[in-house]
């Protein structure tokens, strides 16, 4: 059977890294939250700068209108993220406050945005509205980490990936959708259409329900004694905090920097592709300006709204299969390639006057996307001490809106002076900027091995750092006993699964009762198997190994711990050095020896001849002997 829980635990004096392992249904709920938040940045991507055009905006003034973006997060995050680092609540946890707080500021600004007919309110609404979204998102990417050990850290930040094009999918599809119900057809007094007000109120109602039910189902680790001191004694104020986001950026992995390198470009060419997008459509597809506006320019929003959809939904596929790419080839070189496909994708944008053949580029949006919402912050995740995790998500999301900020304060003149005021101009000069940053991430060597992640390394995976499964074979002898008790030390600092065979066979053991000196030993009957096994997980408790799987296998003792891990050299088979039987001075038993010459993983011999056997096996002679025969380790 197979032990799991989703329940909060303490976490043990000792390494951080030491977390308990999460279930599969317990991952998903704590990433609810994330379809919400992502619903609402959706709604910022694709819906605000149309509304700021419907209420009276010009396409020059997109730009700087929204400098809200990047300035909140530039300034939210890191501060959130350092903040919420120095914080714990018996009750309420470190980062749930701040990712609920975000929520519910996000709900009632979403509510009340349409009904707003004046920009420089809507301006302001946008500045709320940003404010909250960073609010949420970088604890809750911090929650993440805090919660999982490096072995799920990938299924955490894949599962996060799956729910964030969820939820930009479905606030891009209202967008589509509900701009073709002749219903909601009429506008408004402020110039808005009745079917962006629904798109804003199920944005209200996605946020609220996903987030609150995510961070009422989800419990966060209560951190060790010696944590708890440090909180309790760490300086307190808004300067403190600035202090320790400047600490780690001193201080932070080179790797990092080298992130950044990259971020310049992207990033900057994602908020062109954001802002541009609909005005780009209306030209190329729809013959429509927002100046001149009617039902031509507000297909080209919906539409617009499609596309976003098309390479979200892209992204839920794709990221299915990027994590997994990047730990064995190398994240720069994925990166790389998913920057190259965003680069053609929105240069052919620019030039396609069919509505339907526009969708075919998403596909590249997609995966690039895949990428960047997921590769660097898990890489950056593994990399940085647990503590600090907080402060380095913040910091990392300063990478991303810095570009922005520039794009900000820089693309309206360059749109008005060097780009003749076209949007597909604005979308091709956004591929060319991606294509350079291929071109950067390529340019950026690994670093060493001390400061490579070791779950999705920049470079090609060099070694494996953490084992998936550790695989003993007990039959319940104290040196077997002894075996399992240091399998499972090492699966909870591997934090991975703990696979317990005991073998045994189905025929007599004959009439000779007396064993060969030097030869194994085996068990005889399902019921002296069940026996030893129970035996030797009595003493696995919840608080040493998360999971533990028990197998009862009929069979050779060294083929079925060898059929137990197949061919995956990321699992560890941990088996005593020599059997009960076995020859003094003997360096191997006939068990251990089969599996270290056919194993094709790593095999932990632990050195159970030291043990003083002759004083541990006259204790249990009834308990060692199965049919006349005793077992062997």
């Amino acid at each position: 059977m197979t032990t799991t829980t989703a329940e909060p635990v303490s976490t043990p004096a000792g390494p951080a890294e030491r977390r308990p392992l999460m279930s599969g249904s317990a991952i998903l709920m704590m990433n609810l939250g994330f379809f919400g938040v992502q619903f609402s940045f959706g709604l910022t991507q694709s819906a605000v700068n149309p509304l700021f055009l419907l209420i009276g905006a010009q396409p020059d003034q997109l730009p700087i209108l929204n400098l809200a973006g990047p300035v909140t997060g530039l300034l939210i995050q890191p501060l959130i993220g350092a903040i919420s680092d120095r914080t714990w609540s018996p009750r309420w946890g470190r980062r749930r406050p701040f990712v609920t707080a975000g929520a519910i500021l996000c709900a009632i600004i979403l509510a009340v945005f349409p009904f707003v007919g004046v920009l420089w309110l809507a301006v302001v609404c946008f500045w709320l509205l940003d404010v909250g979204n960073n609010t949420s998102m970088e604890p809750y990417r911090a929650l993440i980490s805090d919660r999982l050990p490096k072995s799920q850290l990938a299924r955490g930040f894949l599962t996060q990936s799956m729910f964030t094009g969820a939820g930009a999918v479905l606030a891009n599809l209202s967008l589509f959708l509900l701009q073709k119900v002749s219903a909601l057809q009429a506008t408004a007094g402020n110039g808005v259409p009745y079917w962006m007000y629904v798109c804003f109120l199920i944005g209200t109602f996605c946020i609220l329900l996903t987030v609150l039910t995510a961070m009422a189902r989800s419990k966060e680790l209560t951190p060790s004694e010696e944590e708890l001191e440090e909180i309790r004694t760490a300086p307190r104020g808004l300067h403190h905090a600035i202090a320790e986001i400047a600490d780690a950026v001193r201080t932070m992995p080179v790797s990092m920097h080298k992130i950044g390198v990259v971020f310049i470009f992207q990033w900057y060419a994602m908020f062109i592709y954001w802002q541009f997008l609909a005005v780009s459509l209306g030209e190329t597809i729809f013959h429509a300006t927002p100046e001149q506006g009617g039902p031509a320019w507000e297909d080209a929003i919906a539409w617009s709204g499609l596309e976003n959809a098309a390479y979200n939904f892209v992204t839920m596929v794709s990221a299915l299969f990027l994590v997994g790419f990047a730990a064995r080839i190398g994240a720069k070189r994925v990166h790389a390639v998913a920057l190259g496909l965003a680069a053609v994708a929105l240069t052919w944008l620019a030039q396609i006057d069919n509505q339907y053949l526009a969708l075919v580029p998403m596909i590249g949006v997609g995966i690039f996307w895949a990428s960047a919402v997921g590769i660097p912050y898990l890489m950056v995740a593994s990399m940085v001490p647990a503590k600090r995790t907080g402060v380095y998500m913040g910091i990392l999301n300063m990478m991303i809106v810095v570009p922005m900020l520039v794009e900000t304060v820089t693309f309206g003149w360059i749109f008005t002076h060097l780009l003749d005021s076209k949007g597909s101009n604005a979308i091709t000069l956004a591929g060319v900027l991606m294509a350079i940053g291929a071109v950067a991430m390529l340019w950026v060597n690994p670093p060493d091995e001390a400061d490579e992640s070791p779950i999705v390394p920049l470079g090609g995976k060099r070694s494996i750092t953490v084992y998936d499964r550790v695989v003993v074979g007990s039959d319940g002898a104290p040196t077997s006993l002894y075996a399992v008790d240091r399998a499972a030390e090492v699966a909870q600092a591997a934090q991975a699964r703990l696979v317990v065979v005991t073998a045994y066979r189905d025929d007599s053991p004959g009439t000779d009762p007396t064993p060969v000196e030097g030869a194994h030993r085996d068990l005889y009957g399902f019921q002296a198997a069940t026996k030893a096994m129970n035996k030797s997980v009595t003493g696995l408790t919840k608080e040493r190994v998360r999971f533990i799987e028990q197998r009862l296998v009929r069979g050779d003792p060294a083929q079925a711990l060898l059929d137990t891990v197949g061919s995956d050299p990321a699992n560890l088979i941990v088996v005593g050095n020599r059997g009960l039987g076995a020859q003094d001075g003997q360096l191997l038993g006939s068990v251990p020896g089969n599996v270290v010459k056919n194993a094709l993983c790593d095999v932990l011999v632990v050195q159970t001849s030291a043990l003083a056997e002759e004083r541990l096996f006259t204790k249990e002679p009834a308990e060692l002997a199965v049919d006349g025969r005793g077992p062997a380790a």
